[in-house]
This record gives structure tokens, sequence and C-alpha cells, in this order.
């Protein structure tokens, strides 16, 4: 009899936390709504420094940097929608990596979600954004409000402790197949660094943790002036913020066209055997051999890549995919590439990247398990350094590292020496045909053609993985390089 009471009383001594937290939760978050504020919407604007996420020059380097002369984000939680508008200037000189770079003067960017939609507005022109929506709509959650907010509605408990020698509240709650978080309240009740994992297409489960200090008043609603972020590891966001509007009125409607924009695939046969598969940002190309087929990029996530694998197979049926060949480890480029493996396919790379690939598919993928959780297959990953054939009696593919372009250490290059056709990513971007040639050429298209230069490569077409097929002339005219 004893041992049962006992057995019984250790079970209510293990419940009884448990049962209190619901309770404790509420308390707590309500004293930090009455200590920050309840602001249905706010804007706040700030200069800093920004590092563009999955962007470096090689993998394990950090992501590159930029100046960021003003920042504006507005966001309204009813609607769950949000407007960054950054004005960026040159960081690093020389251009190191990715991230829409070198920079001449001032860009401006405005991004922005409205729940399950992203986009970019480019002058009167929005542009579907649909593989942004998570990350930004994650960024609306993770505001020193917005984190409160997502408590509230997702069953959050709360734990005292102590955290680097000061006494904190510990708020955690997780979004299903989204986030799992938690939050660092102050002894004032101010939020002071929220901890954060969720799905990314390469590093599977990533934690982003963003800390806010030196909280002022801003009309009733406390707010930090300093925002610090990293992710992945790596430092995205260092801000210092000079203006808070709390309440502003921010009204973002999804354009009809953004509204309507599916992950699609367009495939247009460029010659025999060869297809360039467009129909968003981010491109492929898709190569008949005997009997496979070899696909060219595996970009931005798995619904990308999905489409991408679907349209291959409708295109040539009954031919299964055997390579799929990644110009470089930038996370746009690489993001869909887990599908690719789930789909039995074995990856081409550069060596300097074939480590960090190696042990992004095996991170763990918990959160949202993507394809190649799901299927539970080893990766197969190949590397190569400066050349590598595929060849059969139906095409021949040669592979080049595109040496000394800073865009990329490990950036690769495809020709089709038969056709004269070069496959390149990021090296040369095509603008629109009536834009006139940049100011000041793009030191990785210059690369681009010295490379092109140095191999003696006869090339009638570019097939950029962003932007449009172009004559060789066009990367020609764009360095300002006349033949």
């Amino acid at each position: 009899m004893w041992k049962k009471l006992i057995f019984v009383l250790v079970i209510l001594c293990m419940l009884m936390p448990q049962l209190g937290y619901g309770q404790d939760a509420k308390k707590a978050l309500a004293g930090v709504t009455k200590a920050m504020g309840d602001p249905k919407s706010l804007q706040y604007t700030g200069s800093g420094i920004l590092w563009q996420l999955g962007q470096s020059a090689y993998p394990g380097a950090q992501w590159p940097r930029f100046n960021i002369k003003s920042y504006t984000r507005a966001v309204n939680y009813d609607t769950m929608s949000m407007r960054d508008e950054v004005v960026r200037t040159q960081g690093e000189n020389p251009p190191r990596g990715g991230g829409i770079q070198p920079i001449i003067g001032e860009q401006r960017q405005i991004l922005l979600v409205s729940s399950t939609q992203a986009w970019n507005q480019a002058g009167e022109n929005a542009v579907p954004a649909p593989a942004a929506a998570a990350e930004r709509l994650q960024q609306l959650w993770l505001t020193p409000h917005g984190v409160i907010q997502a408590a509230m509605t997702h069953k959050a408990t709360a734990q005292a402790k102590t955290v680097g020698g000061k006494k904190m509240t510990v708020i955690a709650f997780a979004v299903p197949g989204q986030l799992k978080v938690k939050a660092l309240v102050n002894g004032k009740n101010l939020v002071e660094k929220v901890e954060a994992w969720s799905p990314n297409p390469v590093l599977g489960d990533m934690l982003t943790e963003t800390t806010y200090a030196d909280y002022k008043d801003f009309g009733g609603v406390q707010f930090p002036t300093r925002i610090m972020q990293k992710q992945g590891g790596f430092p995205t966001l260092e801000l210092a913020v000079s203006e808070v509007k709390p309440n502003a009125p921010v009204d973002i409607q999804v354009p009809d066209n953004v509204r309507q924009a599916g992950v699609q695939v367009k495939t247009d046969k460029v010659t025999d055997g060869v297809w360039y598969l467009t129909g968003g940002t981010h491109h492929s190309v898709l190569v008949e051999m005997q009997d496979h087929l070899v696909v060219i990029e595996g970009p931005q996530d798995d619904a990308r890549a999905a489409a991408v694998i679907a349209e291959v197979k409708k295109t040539v049926p009954n031919k299964p995919i055997k390579y799929v060949i990644n110009s470089h480890h930038h996370f746009d480029h690489a993001g869909g590439l887990s599908a690719f493996v789930a789909e039995g396919a074995t990856i081409i790379t550069h060596d300097v990247n074939k480590g960090f690939f190696m042990r992004s598919f095996a991170a763990p993928r918990t959160i949202q398990p993507d394809k190649l959780a799901q299927s539970h297959k080893k990766a197969m990953v190949e590397g190569m350094k400066d050349k590598r054939v595929l060849s059969d009696a139906m095409h021949t593919i040669e592979l080049y590292h595109i040496q000394g372009n800073a865009h990329h250490d490990g950036l690769i290059m495809a020709y089709l020496p038969k056709e004269k056709l070069l496959v390149e990513a990021d090296a040369y971007t095509p603008p629109p045909p009536t834009a006139q040639p940049p100011a000041q050429p793009s030191p990785f298209s210059v690369n681009l053609y010295e490379n092109i230069e140095r191999l003696k490569l006869s090339v009638d077409q570019i097939l950029p993985l962003h932007g449009r097929i172009v004559p060789l002339a066009d990367l020609q005219k764009a360095i300002g390089k006349t033949s």
C-alpha cells in the first residue's frame, strides 16, 4: 500500500509543474504585454549593417556584408503582413559572394509578405517571390511584440530560469511545421532574446537568434533601439532603430498577379534534347542522354524542385534523372537539391562544396520534414576540380570551374560544344532587352568572359540561370567588349 501511495505522490509531483504551466504562461504573457504595450501594427526605421544569408563566397565563410543607409519595416499583426524597404550600399570592396552585388551607388529593395504570399516591388511591377514567404513571415513573428502575440496563440509555456547569471522568464511554443521558439524575457518584462528554429531548404532545422536591447518608450509602446540577429551561425543584421510609430496605418494588399502565381515551370526547347526550364526567378536546364537525364541546377526549395522534376518527367518520360549539376552552394541555387537526392539523383558540384553538402543533407529536418527526410535516402555527392565531362552518343556536357570569380570560389558553368551553348549562374544575368549597359561592368561578368576566352569555348548562346537566353554578343556588350 505504501509503495502505491509513494508512486502516486511521485506522479503528482511530476505533473504539478505541467498543470500550472498554462496559467503561468498566461500570467507571464499578460505581464509582458502590459510592460511593452500591445500595438496592432507598427513601423520602425533605422540604419546599420546587413549580411546576406546563404550567399558566402565559399561554405563556412561569413555571409557577405552590406551597409544599410535606411531600413523601414511596417508590420500589421492582424493581417499577418509586412513591408520592408531597405536602401543598401556596397559593404565589401572588392565584392565577395552573392546578394545582388556589386552595388553601384545605392540599391533600394522593397520586400513584402501577406500571410502565405510574398513578393518584391520593382518600380510598378510586383514580382512574385513564393520561396521567400516562410522566412518573411517568420521575421514578422520574431519581432518583440509579434513573438508575444504568437505565444498567446500557440499554447506557450513559461518557466523561470537563470540565463547568463540573469533571472529570466523563458516562454516557449511551437507553430507546427513552421517554428519552434524560445523567448527570453528579462526582469522588466521586456523581450531580450528570441531563439527560433525553422526549416531551411539547405541547412535543415536552422537557428535564428535575435537580440533586443536598449528599449525606449515610443508613444506608450516599449521598443528596442538595438536589434542584432544571427542565422545559420553568422550575423545577418545589426540595426540601430531611430524611429518607431506604434499603430501606424499598414495596409498591404496582395497584387492579383501574386495571388494567382503558383510555382510554375515553363519548358522551352532550345535544340534537340535540350530544354530551358523557366517560369520563375530561377531556371534549370534539362539535357537528355541515351539512357538517363541530366538537370543543371536544383534551385530554391522543395516546391520548385518538385515542379521541375515533374516537368522533366513529362518532357522526357521513362528516363531517370541520374545527375543534377549544382553551379554553386548559394542557398537560392541549392535549396532544391534535397528533392533531387530523394529522387535518386547524384549531385555534381565543385570540391569546395562537397563536404558542406554532405553535412547539410545529414542535418536534422524535423520541423517540416522535406522530401529527403521523408525518403530516408543518403545523399550521393560527387566533386570536381577544374573540368569534368559527361558524354554519350546523344550529348556531351563539359563542366568547367569559373576560375577566379569572386561571386563564389567553386562556381561551375556547363558547356555543350556541339550546340555551342553555355549555362551559367550569377556571373552574368542579362537585363531586360530595352535596358542600357551598366555604367560599370560587373567584375563577375568580366571574369566569366575571361574564362570563356581562356578555355577557347565557341559560344553562340548563353542560357543563364536567371534572366533570358541571349547571344554571346550581349555579354560582350555588358562588359564593354567589342567583337
